[in-house]
Parts: structure tokens; C-alpha cells; sequence
């Protein structure tokens, strides 16, 4: 017994040995690779812009790219710029095969917790990592921040559903203060949380905004804050559907469907034709009435006390996808999430319309997550991107979530973490 203890601590030693080795070697392939342009300098440079008091949204070095975060993110790449731009690289993207692990992992455990009458066996997490491996490759490729992103949000979670109130929101109120996307997060954490956690929201939030505006000088800082808005945020609000027509969000998924495409490929994707106004009008529908069921679904399962479930956090994890202004393929990741969800359900005993919905959600995820590049080539890539699959299976997915959140048919038996079902953390 205990020699095959051994045996395999030798062997588990010897996969990771080897498997850190290969990351090391991709880690320092990629990150010597990079130069002004890459989407790994604009978070290098904005480090290094805010520790020494250059502007961050002007003033670009040239062939450089814009910086779209808010300043807290800027403040937190000044440990990025401690190192010259290639080093900085390589020991990020070696974070990044790190921060894939932990969100596997993560992924894993919160499961568990949150959808207890589901498949045990590994197959549902193997065939969502599997599926969700080109997003989290090409985060890779870029030395792009949506894997810290991710397993911010998942710590967050983590830590809520382990009675660590403070903690979670800290999590996700950091993650949205470098990126915006995971305020749906913090919408979640404030309408179904406990008392504690949504009442830490509001002097962290303050503290993320405030912090690296007193660092910078109040008006310089308050100046910043201003320009973010401008620079970023407020076309989106205008409801400008052509700024990111590649992206896989609802923005790009109305111009490609409505407007005329101009791209490399000279190839049109457009099957209902419709004027600009028009594809603005229908995109801020589409927009408002997401989010509208999105806050319409929490308020109705904190009002009911139902338990925390997979399918909601799932939901949660669309939402951001679908409704941020920027959804490219290295923005994915979290699918691992969703796919893992949605593989876990147990076939056996759905409905004929359930085991319909069951079956076009597992082709759907397999034309996805098997239509990368490298694996199906260039012409099905662009093809599943340009006629919006993607797009299509996480409204599809993003309905099923709404439905399926809170039913204590999926549960079993009904266990899960409830909003108020924890003992407060001592301190």
C-alpha cells in the first residue's frame, strides 16, 4: 500500500516537473516575443505610466494601443513594470498556465457545492476543459489578464459560499475595479448576499476609485476617472454597435447580423438587413431586456430564499459576456464554468423538450469549443464567429440558466447554499 503511495507521488512529481517545464518553455517563447502594439504592453506600460505620472488614456507611444481600464487597473500593473517589458511577459504568461489550474480547480469545487444532483463522474470537467481550451490558449497567446480576471470572480464566489463575506466581496469588487465586466458580480453579491457582504461593497468600491486618484493628485486622478468615461464607456452607452465587430458580444452579434461587414475576408455575414438606426435601436433592446431579466431573476430568487446555484452563477457569467462592451475569444474563459455546469446535468429522466435543449446545447458547445484555428482551420473559425454561434449559444444557454436557477427539480433534494443560510465569519 504504501509503495504504490509512493509510486504515484513519484509519478504525480514527475507530471508536474514536466508539465512546468513545458510552461516555462511556451511562457518563455511568448513572452520574448513581445514589443509595442501587443496586448500584453498596453497593461506594461500603463504600469509604468502610472508609477512615474505619464498620462494614462493620451500621449501613446507610437504603434502603441489605447488602455481601456479603469485607473485602479493601471495601479495594480505597477508590479508588472518593476520588471523590463519581456521579463514581465514571460513571468505573466507562466501566471497564466497557473491561473488556469486554479480555475479549474475552482470550477470544480463550487460546482459541487452549488448543483449537488448532477453527473459525479469526470467526464463533464474533462470535456469542459477540453472545450474551453482555445480561450484559454489564446488568453495565453495575448499574455492577456482575463485568466486573473476569472479566477477572481471564482475566489469571490468561493469565498461567499465558504461564509467569508468581506473576503468575497474584496474578490470581486477588485476584479471589477480592473476590469468592468464583473460588476454583475457585485450586483449579485449586493441583491442575493448576506448582510455583511453587501454592505462591504460600497467602501471597498470607494476605496478602488479613490485610492489611485489620491496617489496620482486629485486632479489628475478625477481627470483620469473622466477620461475613461469618455474614452470607453460612454459610446458604448450610445448603443455604437460597430466599434468591435469581431467580438462575440451582443454588440458585434446585431452589426454583423444587420450592418454591412468590412473585413479582411471580404465576406458578409449580414441575413437581416436593417439601417443603422435600426441596428442600434434593436441592440439596445436586446441589451436592456438581458439585463432586465438578469436583476428580474435575482430579486425573484432572494425574495423566495432559494439556495446559490451553478446555473445562476452560470447565468451571472453570460451576462457579463453578453452585455460587455468588449467580448473577444481570450474574453471566454469563464465558459469553462458554464460548459462545466451544463455537462453535469443528468440525462437521464429530462423531458423530451429538456433532452432537446440538452442536445443542441452539447452541439453547440462542441462546434464552439472544437472551431478554434488551429483545430478546424481558418474558414470554419471565421464562419462560427461571423454568423455569431457563440453568440447564439449563450443566449441559448443564458435562457436555459434563468430557467433552470432555483428549481429544486435540479437540486434533488433541494441543499445548496443559501443567501442567508451561513453563520457570519468570526473576526
Amino acid at each position: 500500500m504504501n509503495q504504490s503511495r509512493g509510486r504515484w507521488s513519484v509519478r504525480s512529481l514527475l507530471l508536474f516537473t514536466g508539465a512546468l517545464a513545458a510552461g516555462a518553455a511556451l511562457s518563455l517563447e511568448q513572452g520574448m516575443s513581445e514589443h509595442v502594439g501587443n496586448d500584453f504592453h498596453v497593461f506594461w506600460q500603463a504600469g509604468r505610466d502610472f508609477a512615474t505620472g505619464n498620462p494614462l488614456y493620451h500621449d501613446y507611444l507610437p504603434g502603441a494601443r489605447e488602455f481601456k481600464y479603469p485607473p485602479f487597473a493601471a495601479f495594480v500593473f505597477q508590479l508588472l513594470a518593476v520588471f523590463p517589458l519581456r521579463v514581465a511577459a514571460v513571468l505573466f504568461s507562466l501566471f497564466n498556465f497557473g491561473l488556469w489550474t486554479a480555475a479549474v480547480y475552482l470550477t470544480r469545487d463550487i460546482v459541487s457545492r452549488t448543483l449537488p444532483c448532477r453527473n459525479r463522474g469526470p467526464l463533464p470537467l474533462v470535456l469542459a476543459v477540453a472545450l474551453s481550451a482555445q480561450f484559454f490558449l489564446d488568453n495565453f497567446h495575448h499574455v492577456q489578464v482575463n485568466g486573473l480576471i476569472f479566477v477572481l470572480a471564482l475566489l469571490g464566489i468561493h469565498a461567499y459560499l465558504g461564509g467569508k463575506d468581506v473576503r468575497s466581496a474584496a474578490y470581486l469588487v477588485a476584479a471589477t475595479a480592473i476590469k468592468i465586466t464583473p460588476i454583475f458580480f457585485v450586483a449579485w453579491l449586493v441583491v442575493r448576499g448576506r448582510r455583511r457582504a453587501a454592505l462591504a461593497v460600497p467602501p471597498l468600491a470607494l476605496a478602488c476609485i479613490v485610492g489611485p486618484l489620491l496617489v496620482r493628485g486629485p486632479a489628475t486622478g478625477a481627470a483620469e476617472i473622466v477620461e475613461y468615461y469618455r474614452g470607453f464607456l460612454q459610446g458604448h452607452q450610445r448603443g455604437e454597435i460597430g466599434r468591435y465587430p469581431s467580438g462575440q458580444n451582443l454588440a458585434a452579434f446585431v452589426n454583423r447580423m444587420t450592418r454591412p461587414t468590412e473585413n479582411a475576408e471580404q465576406v458578409s455575414y449580414r441575413y437581416l438587413p436593417a439601417s443603422e438606426r435600426t441596428a442600434q435601436l434593436a441592440y439596445r433592446a436586446l441589451w436592456v431586456t438581458v439585463l432586465l431579466v438578469f436583476l428580474v431573476k435575482l430579486v425573484s430568487l432572494r425574495i423566495r430564499g432559494a439556495p446559490v446555484s451553478a446555473f445562476e452563477l452560470s447565468m451571472i457569467f453570460l451576462t457579463g459576456l453578453l452585455l460587455s462592451p468588449i467580448t473577444f475569444t481570450t474574453h471566454l474563459v469563464s465558459l469553462l464554468f458554464v460548459f462545466y455546469t451544463f455537462l453535469s446535468v443528468r440525462v437521464r429522466g429530462l423531458s423530451r423538450a429538456g433532452g432537446v435543449v440538452a442536445a443542441v446545447l452539447s452541439m453547440a458547445m462542441g462546434v464552439t469549443g472544437l472551431s478554434g484555428r488551429d483545430l478546424a482551420g481558418s474558414t470554419a473559425y471565421l464562419y462560427v464567429r461571423g454568423y455569431s454561434i457563440v453568440v447564439w449559444m449563450m443566449l441559448l444557454m443564458f435562457a436555459a440558466a434563468v430557467f433552470l436557477a432555483g428549481r429544486s427539480t435540479v437540486h434533488g433534494d433541494g441543499v445548496g447554499m443559501r443567501p442567508e443560510g451561513l453563520e457570519p465569519p468570526a473576526f
